[in-house]
């Protein structure tokens, strides 16, 4: 039987966690029945050294400014050229581009879209785009049931996502409540991790032996600066800037904290689950879903200070969630059972050609099936 292909869209390789996802998927598919391919809409390939992928192939369709005509029109050629099986488009803008450089196509690829974030993230120009392109989608891959309904095809399949887990149990020393306890925050310096509000819950908290790390880049790097200095925690709070070993960082650290305000499945919680990192989570995304009810603090916005020091003041209590934490990641968010999940959907609607007018296809996933893969 001849090979799949698979072309996955991103709309770059900054370092995030859907290009982290790809990005560990990629040499785990089966080579003997597929060939994944990988583009990117913007030349930012920094999460390849970040991330550990050096050498991996990309296709670059850069589509910035005046050169987007011209780059869609090289996609389109790319897509007729190599003729994918399915193309997998990763956010929103691999979507339209996606869609675009196939209208019309006598045998179009099969369109397959994961968002990578909850409906909070679309603005009403972006969501009505979203629903307009439903017919287009032969499926939609979510992390959980009921995410972003309203936007979604007809065929939705949650796949949840996944992260190396190491063989052996990190062990983790516990902290003295009254110091030094190491906090830290991984993640885009934008305003959906609400960077600038952790700040200020900073200054709230009266020990000066409680100090945090942001490990990230982003738009709120200079604000975050005046922040910093403005309520004097220069010397407890510390820009670290992009990490090339997030793992290295988790183990020297006490407690990851996660003051979102939307997410989708973040792979930064996964990833500290993995290492049985104690977590404090805003109720966003599958955050809740992740920690449970014993795996993690779950806590709203406005309460985020003080049920951190609560957190801070029982470590044996915060270690102990960190451990059930890892042991629910192994048992659902491995990376490799990712892997051979979104292989599945690939094989089902690989040859459901879907138009631009959405026509019941026979894949067993979805609404129909009431029950999606991976559930």
């Amino acid at each position: 039987m001849s090979r799949l292909m698979i072309l996955q869209i991103l709309t770059s390789l900054s370092p995030g966690g859907a290009e982290r996802l790809v990005l560990d998927m990629m040499p785990r598919f089966n080579p003997d029945a597929f060939d994944v391919r990988l583009a990117i809409l913007l030349d930012d390939q920094r999460a390849l050294d970040v991330y550990g992928h050096q050498g991996r192939a990309v296709d670059v369709f850069d589509m910035r400014g005046m050169g987007a005509p011209a780059s869609l029109l090289a996609l389109r050629h790319y897509v007729r050229q190599s003729a994918p099986d399915v193309i997998h488009a990763h956010m929103f803008h691999p979507l339209v581009a996606a869609a675009i450089a196939t209208v019309g196509m006598r045998r179009p690829p099969a369109l397959c879209f994961t968002s990578h974030c909850n409906e909070l993230a679309f603005p009403p120009l972006r969501s009505a785009i979203v629903r307009a392109l439903r017919g287009c989608r032969a499926a939609d891959i979510v992390f959980v049931e009921g995410q972003h309904p309203s936007l979604n095809a007809d065929n939705v399949v949650v796949i949840p996502n996944g992260v190396d887990v190491p063989p052996t149990e990190p062990v983790r020393t516990p902290w003295q409540p009254d110091g030094p306890v190491q906090l830290v925050s991984i993640g885009r310096l934008a305003d959906q991790k609400d960077p600038l509000g952790l700040i200020r819950i900073m200054a709230t908290i009266d020990n000066p032996h409680v100090k945090l790390d942001f490990y990230g880049e982003g738009p709120l790097e200079a604000e975050m600066r005046d922040l910093i200095a403005q309520l004097n925690l220069g010397g407890r709070v510390r820009l670290k800037g992009l990490s090339r070993d997030v793992r290295a960082v988790m183990s020297r650290a006490d407690i990851m904290v996660m003051p979102s305000k939307f997410e989708g499945m973040p792979m930064a919680m996964l990833e500290a689950g993995s290492e049985a990192m104690p977590v404090i989570a805003t109720p966003v995304g599958a955050n809740a879903r992740i920690l449970g009810t014993d795996r993690g603090t779950i806590t709203e916005a406005a309460t985020f200070g003080s049920a951190l020091v609560r957190m801070i003041a029982d470590p044996a209590a915060a270690l102990a969630a960190g451990q059930r934490l890892r042991r629910y990641v192994e048992d659902h968010h491995s990376i490799t059972a990712t892997t051979r999940m979104h292989e599945t959907v690939y094989r089902q609607i690989a040859h459901t050609k879907a138009p631009c007018i959405h026509t019941k296809n026979g894949v067993l996933i979805g609404r129909e099936a009431d029950r999606g893969i991976g559930q």
